[in-house]
């Protein structure tokens, strides 16, 4: 009887088709990517994917031959006897032609890959898929196992690779620590360094300059100009000016010398554009919240030379968000990441963006960096805000991993990467029994889903079709981590 159960399953996987497990690939050959190279200039390329369960999945050939002339480049090698594949850091690419230039077309069957995968003889675990006989992998899966630095800029629509940084160094962190050298290109710019102008945007001193507020009313001489009220990180006012002008009491001005500053470029809404009257009247008009203002000062004694401004337009339906370099293009990445020890930070209250977040409300990401908390409670609120902050995000944006790791990684958590099939063996997280769950532990399904409790018996996480959403808390087949009180 045994021997025919053997026969009977025998023959019966033969009759299964082998690509049951199959899943239907999607060309795609619009997706956008900045790369940094190692003197901190930036290149810009279309490339195609194939779009598996609504991500993304790159060929790894073809990353090599992209990451072929960065400090992060590699060489690819199939080692028939491990059936894997081996992947040898700071080699160059040994088949490499050339950067990509192939257009993808028609949907294809993809197929789970079975074959392992070491870099420098250590065995990583990425899930990716065989189309046509090559592999293909999420970009960001590779970035984080090559320890790439990797963001996505939300206006640009553009994934940003900085091969000069760490995957653990993130953007604005550096930023706060007025940092390293080498530009993550998004800044995001997270951090993204993002909306950078391509030419020069504002090259003499005054152009530009920030009066923070006081305890009293003041009153000010200036020049021919622009000037913004500032009240609670918000423009109340904004008009042109020439002569003495009254700032409040606890209020700000930001002014703008506008013969100095027309011709030049500057970016906004993500477009390098012509700084006119009618431009800066139209768009300064909106309600403004400025989340971040980075200056220098300038000699004067209440005034601050702008380095660097962060916009969010909150008027319309989806925030939009620009922010301003004050130096020419070539200047750029010594004033965002050199050793800048004369900047001065000015940014919102922690309190007001938080309120902004609970809404689902998206004020960029310099801020989220550059305020880091001081306490394990700090820093649990400042995790919890940031992924709120993300609601109506789309999945592709932020799964669910991504969106644990971002969080915890500006609320100064080091548990990366959040997979929910890794994050159990992170030595910054330990269980805890269901009934202990509290405010900023994460749920964990390994290999199905991990999300943020928040309170009052909900989380927030980020699920296929919905994005990024509030939710009520499920428990079952769940583990509850606790994230270290370590910094």
């Amino acid at each position: 009887m045994k021997k025919r159960l053997i026969f009977i399953c025998l023959f019966l996987s033969l009759l299964i088709p082998t690509n049951i497990f199959a899943e239907k690939a999607l060309p795609n050959n619009s997706s956008k990517m900045d790369i940094v190279s190692q003197d901190g200039s930036i290149s810009n390329y279309t490339f195609s994917t194939y779009i598996i369960n609504d991500y993304n999945y790159f060929k790894l050939r073809n990353f090599a031959s992209y990451m072929n002339n960065t400090a992060k480049k590699f060489d690819i090698r199939f080692n028939s006897e491990r059936n894997a594949i081996e992947i040898f850091m700071e080699s160059d690419y040994r088949d490499f032609s050339g950067i990509p230039k192939e257009n993808i077309s028609g949907s294809k069957k993809s197929i789970p890959s079975p074959q392992k995968i070491f870099i420098d003889g250590r065995e990583v675990q990425i899930s990716g898929y065989n189309i046509n006989g090559n592999n293909y992998f999420k970009l960001r899966d590779m970035a984080e196992a090559l320890d790439i630095q990797i963001d996505y800029d939300q206006v640009k629509k553009c994934v940003i690779l900085n091969p000069n940084l760490s995957n653990d160094e993130k953007i604005l962190n550096d930023l706060n620590q007025k940092m390293k050298v080498s530009m993550n290109l998004e800044k995001p710019l997270d951090p993204e360094i993002k909306n950078i102008a391509s030419g020069e945007i504002i090259g003499k001193d005054n152009d530009f300059t920030y009066f923070p507020p006081k305890n009293d009313n003041r009153k000010i001489n200036l020049s021919l100009g622009y000037a913004a009220e500032i009240k609670n990180s918000r423009i109340t006012s904004f008009k042109k000016i020439n002569g003495t002008v009254n700032i409040p009491k606890n209020t700000g001005l930001l002014y703008m010398n506008f013969d100095a500053l027309k011709n030049k470029t500057i970016c906004i809404d993500g477009n390098d554009v012509n700084i006119s009257q009618n431009y800066i009247n139209k768009w300064m008009k909106n309600n403004i919240l400025l989340p971040f203002i980075t200056c220098e000062k300038n000699g004067q004694n209440d005034a601050y030379k702008v380095v660097y401004l962060n916009f969010v337009n909150t008027a319309g339906k989806k925030n939009e968000i620009s922010e301003l370099i004050n130096a020419r293009g070539d200047e750029i990445m010594n004033i965002l990441y050199g050793n800048e020890e004369n900047l001065i930070d000015f940014s919102a209250d922690r309190g007001q963006m938080y309120s902004l977040a609970k809404k689902g409300e998206d004020i960029g990401l310099s801020w989220w960096t550059i305020t880091r908390p001081n306490s394990y409670k700090e820093r649990i609120d400042h995790m919890i805000n940031y992924a709120l902050s993300r609601q109506g995000a789309t999945y592709q944006e932020y799964d669910c991993s991504g969106l644990v790791g971002t969080a915890a990684d500006y609320a100064g958590f080091d548990i990366s990467p959040a997979y929910s099939w890794l994050i159990e063996g992170s030595p910054n997280v330990y269980e805890v029994p269901m009934n202990e769950l509290r405010r900023g532990d994460l749920l964990n399904r390994a290999g199905e889903h991990i999300m943020i409790y928040i309170g009052d018996g909900k989380v927030v996480e980020s699920v296929p079709k919905a994005g990024v959403r509030v939710a009520a808390v499920r428990k079952a087949g769940y583990k509850v981590l606790r994230i270290k009180d370590v910094w």
